[in-house]
């Protein structure tokens, strides 16, 4: 597949999973892409970076994917820091890495429109979920995510993210890891079913790992051959919407 064409069914993805005003804007620079690619440049999107992670400032992060020819970065954001269960009694605040909240990542997509956009983000089991995740999404956030919580990925807390995303018809990137984060691994098909027009985005060890058959979940790096077959490789396969 050429440049072009993967760039037009990535964006036709990203339409498909924001909303109408994300979707336009994206397709805006689809065209922009289309016309780089010509041009003999590439259109690299990263789709995932943070504000603060472990303390880098915003200047040697921009500066890096600048370095690294980027784009469009998508920034994801942690949630409120809490001392609860979900954050492991707040040991996971900063999405384990002391990455900034939503406002955070905003304000650097807002003064560098051209090179990044956000999500919004949330603990799952607060009173105020809801209204945090409407507020942001209904300001410009792209989608929801990182979503990396001590919680059973299939649980009403986590269903009602995944109410909010189908309702904005942004997509969810999910942080899966064995005994510690988004717990359950094994029946998401559960979610992809039941919510079939929401774009869920894999991510961490956990879904990294189970691309083998063979995937002993405790392995979080495994080192060995992969057999195909494993759990991703399965939802990959048979869910248009697991990507």
């Amino acid at each position: 597949m050429k440049r072009r064409q993967f760039l037009r069914t990535t964006a036709a993805t990203t339409v498909s999973a924001s909303a109408a005003g994300a979707g336009a804007a994206f397709a805006a620079e689809n065209d922009a892409a289309a016309k780089a690619d010509g041009a003999g440049e590439e259109f690299i999107i990263d789709i995932h970076q943070h504000v603060n992670y472990h303390g880098r400032q915003n200047d040697a992060m921009i500066a890096h994917q600048r370095t690294m020819r980027v784009s469009k970065s998508v920034l994801l954001p942690a949630g409120t820091e809490m001392t609860r269960s979900t954050t492991h009694n707040g040991k996971s605040n900063g999405l384990a890495a002391r990455v900034f909240g939503t406002e955070a990542a905003a304000r650097v997509a807002t003064q560098y429109p051209d090179q990044f956009v956000y999500f919004a983000n949330e603990i799952p089991d607060l009173e105020t979920t809801k209204t945090e995740l409407e507020k942001w999404l209904k300001r410009g956030a792209r989608g929801i995510g990182e979503q990396k919580f001590n919680i059973d990925c299939d649980s009403r807390e986590m269903r009602l993210i995944y109410d909010i995303a189908k309702e904005f018809q942004v997509p969810v990137l999910i942080h899966f890891q064995h005994n510690t984060y988004n717990l359950g691994f094994e029946r998401f098909h559960k979610i992809l079913e039941a919510y079939p027009t929401v774009n869920f985005f894999g991510h961490a060890q956990t879904w990294w790992g189970n691309i083998d058959a063979k995937h002993v979940p405790t392995d979080l790096y495994p080192k060995s051959k992969v057999t195909p077959g494993g759990l991703t490789d399965r939802y990959l396969s048979d869910y248009p919407n697991m990507f």
